[in-house]
């Protein structure tokens, strides 16, 4: 004979049950969500951002900052080469309106901000024409200066926000997080 009380108890046992599944879905989704829809992963080919990146890291790109914020001057972008489609990773350098030059090394934006170019890798001081950036979009350069598969390449030039995938948040070789 079943009592109240034992049937009390198998009921709680199957509402227990099934709010352990409920939240078992609901922490999948959650990790779904996070890994395939804010965050992608991006294996670093080669190493055009020495020292930030080496070849061989893995980062993750947040792929929803580009719809929320504006890009800031440091923020690394992801995007892609138009002639190759390989998925590349840069340094935004300038905004847009700004104008910017480079002479014997010395990078200046707007005639007046200069970047400190000792921490970036380069065996030829970095030249770049008077360039100025549309508005809207954004100047970038890989942190070692050797490589031109940035905006100083005329396919590539100024980014538009609509061609960049995102910003890298996360480096996995020692869980580096990128904030401002």
């Amino acid at each position: 004979m079943k009592t109240r009380t034992n049937r009390y108890k198998n009921e709680h046992r199957a509402q227990s049950l099934l709010s352990w599944i409920f939240a078992g879905i609901l922490g999948l989704a959650l990790v779904c969500f996070v890994l395939f829809v804010w965050f992608s992963p991006v294996y670093v080919a080669d190493e055009s951002m020495m020292p930030t990146l080496k070849e061989g890291d893995t980062v993750f790109y947040d792929r929803l900052y580009r719809h929320f914020h504006e890009f800031q001057r440091g923020d690394m972008v992801v995007f892609r080469d138009p002639d190759t489609g390989s998925i590349l990773i840069k340094r935004v350098i300038a905004l847009g309106g700004e104008t910017i030059e480079a002479k014997d090394g010395v990078l200046i934006i707007d005639g007046q901000y200069g970047i400190d170019e000792h921490r970036y890798e380069a065996t030829e001081p970095l030249d770049i024409p008077k360039t100025t950036v549309p508005e809207g979009m954004v100047f970038v350069l890989s942190d070692d200066r050797n490589y031109g598969e940035d905006s100083r390449k005329a396919v590539i030039g100024c980014l538009a926000p609509e061609n960049i995938l995102g910003i890298v948040r996360i480096r996995l070789r020692d869980f580096t997080v990128f904030t401002r």
